[in-house]
């Protein structure tokens, strides 16, 4: 099998019609082309969390970085949960679908989240829970 950057006939395996030595160049190079080029001292956080946060009710969700549930087993772990309760008092989870209807929802339960920082763009891009008054903050 001959790789199709260095022409070399090679008898290993190829990786994306790659010999190793030039996957893993090529590799480097695409992950130095794609590293993130902004400096994160140049932005205000408070401003760039308002910004993602466009309605009121996202404000009021609780980014819960080491939930348990209510009955754990011995070997449940904390996760990082998103929770908003309604004004009747119902609590309700983020969590997400890769069915037929993907994205996000809200249910009695939660899913992972994994980080707080994932779990705010998470608020970001979902539809307002259950019985909660949407008013348009644009940001500010």
């Amino acid at each position: 099998m001959d790789c199709k950057t260095c022409k070399t006939t090679n008898n290993e395996a190829l990786i994306n019609s790659e010999c190793a030595d030039c996957y893993r160049a090529s590799s480097e190079a695409w992950h130095a082309k794609m590293a993130i080029r902004h400096n994160p001292s140049q932005f205000r956080m408070e401003k760039l969390v308002n910004l993602l946060l466009s309605e009121h009710w996202m404000h009021e969700c609780e980014i819960i970085t080491a939930y348990m549930p209510p009955y754990p087993n011995p070997d449940t772990r904390p996760t990082c949960q998103v929770r908003c309760v309604n004004d009747g008092g119902t609590a309700w989870f983020l969590r997400y679908s890769n069915g037929p209807l993907q994205g996000y929802f809200w249910d009695v339960y939660g899913e992972d989240m994994h980080s707080p920082e994932l779990a705010l763009v998470a608020i970001s891009r979902s539809p307002a829970p259950p019985g909660v008054r949407v008013y348009q903050t644009h940001g500010t």
